[in-house]
């Protein structure tokens, strides 16, 4: 009889681990796993536990996270409620209107750690407007929880005094590679950060 040795495949759907299943060789049926969802969201190719910095962000009074959208309305998609659910081992939301709509996305630990630094290592203040949720361009780094948008430093509008081009030179040492802001289309009147796929 030939041995056969359990290989473990992980199954993803548009970049969130969503299960993992047992292959035994040469038996057609896979076993499920079963495991919780705050397990499967903290298991993905970036690493890390996003819960722990995204109850960090929420301590923060420092930070402070949208609870409304420019552009709609939709509580479940705010900046806030992308971080309690994270904090709360769940993906956040996209919003209906946006190009990836009502989607959980796994928010990338480097992202968290990327927001946090910015106010415990560099000691700024900030309004965080979006998040995954909001409308941005169909294969924005947002929709992948790669990337957030600051609208606020040190209580100054950016595009209006704040010191958004210290702010993006800090973002690209913490290790964002596409970091938009005033003098980039679209960008007049806030901070994009995004980390790299």
């Amino acid at each position: 009889m030939p041995q056969t040795s359990p290989v473990r495949v992980r199954v993803a759907l548009t970049g969130t681990v969503v299960g993992a299943a047992l292959v035994t060789l040469g038996v057609i049926a896979p076993t499920v796993l079963a495991a919780p969802p705050s397990a499967l969201l903290s298991d993905t190719p970036s690493g890390g536990n996003r819960a722990v910095p995204a109850k960090q962000i929420l301590a923060r009074k420092q930070i402070t996270l949208a609870t409304v959208h420019p552009g709609g309305k939709h509580a479940g998609s705010t900046a806030r409620q992308n971080i309690i659910d994270t904090a709360n081992g769940k993906g956040a939301l996209t919003s209906p209107w946006g190009d990836k709509p009502n989607r959980r996305v796994a928010l990338d630990p480097r992202m968290l750690n990327g927001l946090l630094k910015l106010s415990t290592q560099y000691g700024y203040r900030l309004s965080v407007s979006e998040i995954v949720g909001g409308d941005h361009s169909g294969n924005s780094r947002h929709y992948a929880g790669i990337a957030f948008d600051i609208t606020h430093i040190n209580g100054r509008h950016v595009g209006s005094g704040a010191p958004h081009k210290q702010l993006m030179a800090a973002c690209k040492k913490l290790g964002a590679p596409e970091v938009l802001g005033p003098g980039n289309a679209g960008h007049s009147r806030h901070v994009h950060c995004g980390w790299s796929r």
